[in-house]
């Protein structure tokens, strides 16, 4: 099938923006797509008209623009998954006080889909439509070790483990390890592992194809995080997780199954 390049651009500049997470300049985004600078500037002239990127015209960089997040929130209002979560979510938080969490697998990251924080909650630096590597948070382990062993090699025994603080996993054999564990006890921990202060729970949810479509997690402040509250939290995650699983024709009565 022939793609159009100039189409095939404009969605590798949205691509580059969203995972750089910082303005880049023409010859950075030219540089990036291995294209010359003089079409590269048309496109993302056409892009700054429609709305689609802004250009600050003092640094002469380029980022996402607010016709952008029109559409991302289109999709997001309109994914039936986001819909039968959301209610759910904001029962996590009025039982527990702490922000919830709603994410999908992508290649080896995870995308944040949906997010309720409770005003005396912690705030994360998770924003919606966010992609992080899956090693890094309790999201994307949870995801992980509900997958067999074949396809976690797969998607992450070349994966560079680049640290986020002092406890974040740093490598395949250690991430193996901490799957293992989640499996046994049922659920996952980020425990400040990527971000210093942030605890973080999460577990699988389950289609009727028997995947794992998605996970959802509840986060806190680590230093409030006690054994007992996060017993708590495991049992709601757990029932949620499980009854939206039950929803999408999930048969079986566990959320981590080891065969």
């Amino acid at each position: 099938m022939k793609l159009n390049k100039s189409a095939s651009r404009v969605m590798d500049i949205l691509t580059i923006l969203s995972s750089v997470n910082e303005p880049l300049s023409v010859s950075e985004l030219s540089r990036e797509l291995k294209a010359p600078k003089s079409s590269t500037f048309e496109i993302l002239t056409t892009m700054v008209v429609k709305g689609f990127l802004e250009f600050d015209e003092v640094q002469k960089t380029y980022k996402p623009g607010i016709k952008l997040f029109e559409v991302g929130t289109s999709y997001l209002n309109n994914t039936d998954l986001t819909k039968e979560v959301r209610p759910y979510l904001e029962g996590l938080v009025k039982a527990t006080g702490e922000t919830a969490f709603l994410a999908i697998p992508m290649d080896e990251d995870i995308v944040y889909l949906d997010k309720v924080e409770a005003p005396s909650s912690i705030r994360t630096t998770a924003t919606l439509g966010m992609r992080i590597p899956m090693y890094l948070t309790g999201l994307g382990k949870a995801l992980l070790a509900a997958y067999p062993d074949q396809k976690i090699e797969e998607i992450m025994l070349n994966k560079n483990f680049t640290p986020m603080t002092s406890n974040t996993i740093s490598d395949y054999e250690s991430l193996m390890v901490n799957l293992q564990q989640i499996r046994q006890r049922g659920y996952a921990i980020d425990n400040r592992e990527r971000e210093e202060e942030v605890f973080c729970i999460a577990v699988p949810i389950w289609d009727y194809s028997n995947q794992p479509i998605a996970a959802i997690s509840i986060a806190g402040l680590a230093t409030r995080m006690t054994e007992k509250s996060a017993k708590e939290y495991v049992v709601y995650l757990t029932d949620v997780a499980m009854s939206l699983s039950k929803r999408f024709g999930y048969k079986y009565d566990q959320l981590f199954r080891i065969e």
